[in-house]
């Protein structure tokens, strides 16, 4: 652990960030996409009332791990979104998955509803938003549009993050944002999330979250940092930890995000499905890191590394016995400027070693992916 923070202390006084909100409360900025409807039509759109937008990631790939290759096209994404500003009080969100089967949660709605939620601007510095929403990202992985992660680490992979929330905000300055909301810490019934595992549900099974947006030197230095709380059950609750800071520069950018979490009952389940079994006591450490790097209108290069590790207290035997290596590269060509589109051909791998005393074999992971990566802005 101490490494890891070493090596985020280290990259976080030489990084930063640029356009944040990608996919928290009502995504990007997408005023200067023109859509399908425009072009084909020919008609110039006055109103921001409505938005609709297909978010799509289809991919080949082509594996190459010893017990797992060949190649197949694959679906990887389809969302259809709505949003839209009413008037300079009220704005609106909505986005569903299309490419998987929906079920009822606990919360009676489907998990394929990523974002139904409603914006009320009080104040010029104060908003409220309520609705099923992603929880207020940390570090600059999470806050992407899944559309646009060729992978995630594995630690973000595995982040529970759409709720029913109720956030409030707070701008101190043109620079700067705090955050803090209160949200369901399940969409489910404990029982069906961790079935067999004798937990009892929690009188107050909800969640808390505090995040500081901010922007520094002229938008060249930014962080997205959250901590969050949650009460998964009786006697069990969790803390995370996420420091995300980015620098942007005209023709290349780096991120490095950090995520920490704290499980009294393993929640990101990476540790468990490994042992078979529940495990208590879980802790995660993660560091990630991307360059991109823009050398002409049309392209993008892009390398991203990660490390993880994973521990059981109170078994030696699980003790920091897992680390995990992630590694991608690729390019990406931009045919369309006007458009939210590119096609991306990347390598994907990783690594994970094992401490010998919890009896796991290493094992590693190899892919060449090609994919098409479309927000098509529809009307």
């Amino acid at each position: 652990m101490r490494n890891l923070v070493f090596i985020w202390a280290l990259c976080m006084g030489i990084t930063s960030a640029w356009a944040q909100g990608n996919n928290s409360t009502m995504g990007g900025d997408d005023k200067d996409i023109m859509s399908i409807s425009e072009r084909l039509l020919k008609v110039e759109k006055k109103t921001e009332a409505l938005n609709v937008f297909l978010n799509l990631n289809t991919s080949y790939q082509e594996r190459f791990d010893g017990e797992q290759e060949g190649g197949s096209f694959v679906g990887n994404h389809l969302r259809f979104e709505m949003k839209g500003l009413l008037n300079e009080k009220w704005s609106y969100r909505f986005r569903y998955r299309l490419n998987r089967p929906g079920r009822q949660q606990d919360d009676n709605f489907s998990d394929n509803i990523d974002f139904m939620l409603v914006n009320f601007q009080v104040t010029d510095r104060f908003r409220l938003t309520a609705g099923k929403k992603e929880v207020t990202p940390g570090g600059f992985e999470w806050d992407y549009n899944p559309i646009q992660v060729i992978e995630y680490s594995e630690f973000a992979n595995e982040i529970s993050d759409f709720h029913l929330a109720l956030q409030a905000g707070i701008k101190i300055n043109k620079n700067h944002e705090l955050m803090a909301e209160v949200f369901n810490a399940n969409n489910d019934n404990i029982c069906t999330i961790y079935p067999e595992a004798g937990l009892e549900r929690s009188k107050h099974p909800l969640g808390v979250a505090a995040n500081w947006t901010g922007s520094m030197w002229g938008g060249r230095l930014q962080t997205l940092w959250t901590v969050m709380f949650k009460n998964e059950a009786k006697d069990a609750q969790s803390w995370m930890l996420a420091l995300g800071q980015k620098l942007n520069m005209k023709k290349w950018q780096l991120y490095v995000d950090y995520y920490g979490g704290w499980q009294d009952v393993d929640r990101q389940g990476i540790v468990s499905r490994e042992t078979g079994t529940l495990e208590r006591n879980v802790r995660y450490h993660s560091v990630v890191a991307e360059l991109n790097v823009q050398p002409l209108p049309h392209w993008n290069l892009f390398a991203k590394g990660m490390v993880e590790m994973a521990s059981v207290n109170g078994n030696e035997a699980l003790k920091n016995y897992r680390t995990s290596y992630g590694y991608q590269a690729g390019v990406q060509w931009y045919p369309d400027l006007t458009q939210d589109c590119k096609l991306s051909l990347a390598y994907i791998g990783r690594t994970v070693h094992y401490k010998s005393a919890c009896g796991l074999n290493d094992y590693n992971t190899n892919r060449l992916e090609l994919s098409l990566i479309y927000r098509m802005k529809v009307f």
